[in-house]
């Protein structure tokens, strides 16, 4: 997948870096580790329209888009060139709303989606799968209707990594993915979480109207966890551009 030598050997956080990258840059195109996976990649955002409206090509968008992720994941800036395409692109979603008039739907409170009868088996399909990925220290806690599994992992590079999986069910069941780095600074890759990774915080970042094909939501079957096990497989797609093998 990767030079390891140059990983292991090399400055460790700069190692982390490229890993971050070569992960964003895989999922956006759906290659590697991504490549058998079942998601929307967040390029969808980059569509013939707006690129028209922006005066860049789809291509363009498409690089906008990855490369805000990963100066948000990694702490180094966007390229100049790419960075006056992504202020392009949001302009021209300003200029949209103001011919539109489009406003972003307000989030209402709605009771029957927080009720989830299936939380027991939730529960335990989530267990059963999540101990298959190898962490140390696995742990879960459901708190304030927030039902978490977490646990950890030393990446090639030397770092302890923090791993957390939580289902806001509180919410409606949006899942939240988070991997925290050793790193405290905006300029060394301090974490990846799925609001990134998915596109969906470039989504809002771009002031493009909203798009749930991003998000992943827990379902209520007691029977078909499909949103949960799609998590999962990224998770474990993740894990293996920092570790090498999942033991």
């Amino acid at each position: 997948m990767m030079d390891e030598s140059s990983q292991i050997f090399g400055d460790p956080k700069q190692g982390l870096r490229d890993a971050l990258v070569r992960t964003i840059r895989d999922f956006d195109s759906k290659r590697g580790a991504f490549a058998a996976l079942n998601y929307n990649s967040p390029w969808i955002l980059a569509t013939e329209d707006w690129a028209e409206r922006s005066g860049h090509t789809v291509e363009d968008l498409c690089e906008a888009i990855s490369q805000w992720r990963i100066s948000r994941c990694s702490g180094e800036p966007m390229d100049p060139k790419i960075s006056q395409i992504f202020e392009d692109f949001r302009d021209a979603a300003e200029e949209w709303r103001g011919e539109t008039d489009y406003v972003d739907p307000p989030l209402r409170f709605d009771p029957e989606k927080t009720k989830f009868a299936n939380r027991k088996e939730l529960k335990a399909h989530t267990l059963n799968r999540w101990g298959s990925l190898g962490l140390a220290g696995q742990w879960h806690n459901y708190d304030a209707r927030d039902l978490t599994f977490g646990g950890a992992f030393e990446d090639r590079f030397g770092h302890r990594v923090a791993v957390s999986m939580t289902f806001k069910l509180g919410y409606g069941g949006p899942i939240r993915l988070f991997f925290q780095f050793p790193y405290y600074s905006g300029s060394e890759p301090r974490s990846l979480d799925l609001f990134t990774l998915s596109g969906w915080l470039v989504c809002d970042a771009l002031r493009l109207p909203q798009a749930p094909e991003l998000e992943w939501i827990v379902g209520k079957s007691k029977a078909n966890f499909d949103a949960v096990d799609g998590i999962l497989a990224i998770t474990r797609a993740i894990i293996a551009y920092l570790r090498p093998t999942i033991q």
